[in-house]
């Protein structure tokens, strides 16, 4: 069996080691992008990232091109990437178009499900010309381990922010992460992705566990309402949100930290 920490072991060396010296020049739009091309065997390929880029320590030393909202175009023009990688759900569409409009080569990566994580990294490395290490695949081992592992199931709050309060539905790649603990996302019928739902909601859909990024505190919104059962019985799931929130090799780490507490429960 691969255990947590082997695994947590070997994500930190295919950050850390790297064998491949590609030729190919690249940047990254988004924090995540940044993480999977450290997984792809690519971090000598990166020549920009995105800002708040923080994974592995490596990305401390490269330049910041930008952020979601807003890009330096004129560094990016004097970097000179070979290839610039952009997240299809993330990235606006008039910065993919101003890009393509100054002459640069776009590659596209899409997440929707975690079988995803893994398939993305193959994608970089293939653009790349790099070879990733082991970790991706045992991601999958690892997730397929977990999945065998049956909890009792409960209904849950994906909760990414508290003003608003704000959710993904169940096609997200949350919710199905989520569902490895045994857990059912209570808004997996809203019509968008994502979206700001109001207190009044979350109270008539009564979760039974809260999946957060931070505690819940005494004064906030929901901690007052004890009809809402994981409110009740302190049914409270605390995530590291860079494991949670960017769908990464660590999005696994999330993921077995939720299944241990599920179970605890």
């Amino acid at each position: 069996m691969i255990k947590s920490t082997t695994f947590a072991c070997l994500i930190f060396i295919i950050t850390c080691v790297d064998a491949n010296k590609p030729n190919i020049t690249s940047i990254t739009l988004s924090p995540h992008l940044t993480e999977l091309v450290f997984s792809a065997g690519g971090k000598d390929s990166l020549i920009g990232i995105s800002a708040y880029s923080n994974y592995p320590e490596a990305t401390k030393n490269l330049p910041i091109i930008g952020d979601a909202f807003r890009l330096d175009f004129e560094m990016i023009k004097s970097l000179q990437p070979d290839l610039i990688f952009y997240w299809r759900n993330g990235t606006a569409n008039q910065v993919i178009q101003q890009l393509d409009e100054l002459g640069f080569k776009l590659h596209e990566i899409s997440i929707n499900q975690l079988s995803d994580i893994p398939s993305a990294i193959e994608n970089i490395a293939n653009a790349l010309k790099t070879t990733p290490l082991e970790a991706p695949k045992l991601f999958t081992q690892r997730l397929d381990q977990l999945k065998s592992h049956r909890l009792k199931q409960k209904t849950a709050l994906i909760q990414i922010s508290d003003k608003p309060i704000y959710t993904v539905n169940g096609l997200h790649w949350m919710s199905e992460a989520i569902a490895v603990c045994g857990l059912s996302n209570v808004y997996a019928e809203l019509s968008a992705l994502s979206a700001a739902v109001t207190l009044e909601s979350v109270v008539l859909n009564k979760p039974e566990v809260l999946v957060r990024l931070e505690p819940l505190a005494n004064e906030n919104q929901l901690a007052s309402w004890k009809s809402i059962p994981a409110v009740k019985n302190q049914h409270i799931a605390v995530l590291e949100a860079d494991h949670f929130t960017r769908p990464t090799l660590r999005t696994l780490l999330a993921i077995e930290s939720l299944c241990e507490q599920v179970e605890a429960f």
